[in-house]
């Protein structure tokens, strides 16, 4: 298991180009869930952001899909990749029953962050 670092995780949110910021969540929980996180109703857009010569998404797109990426980088701390995406995608009782991938899209960063340390730092205790 790779060790939780808060500010490394951070960092990389917020300097890898969008363009391979997408691809990785792409190919991680689909284009499907990178539509919603992003809160887009264009199916293809997660396909064009992926690819490096197309357009970037708009400022409050961006910031959805980095901090999508600040919780997948957080999540990788744990053992099963399915986990994680399942964790992003089912009802959390610390976040009032609602998905985390909801959280994102309203960029509710701090509560979906903490959650997310949260589930890793309990996962390394085991």
């Amino acid at each position: 298991m790779k060790e939780l670092n808060h500010s490394a995780v951070y960092v990389e949110a917020t300097r890898t180009n969008i363009h391979d910021i997408v691809r990785t969540l792409v190919d991680a929980i689909g284009a499907p869930a990178v539509q919603q996180l992003a809160g887009t109703q264009d199916a293809t857009a997660p396909h064009r952001w992926a690819h490096p010569d197309s357009t970037e998404p708009d400022t409050m797109t961006e910031q959805r899909l980095r901090l999508g990426y600040r919780v997948w980088l957080t999540l990788q701390s744990l053992e099963d990749p399915q986990a994680a995406v399942n964790w992003l995608m089912s009802p959390n009782r610390a976040l009032d029953e609602e998905r985390p991938m909801d959280f994102i899209a309203r960029l509710h960063a701090q509560q979906v962050v903490n959650t997310a340390e949260s589930l890793v730092t309990h996962e390394d205790r085991r």
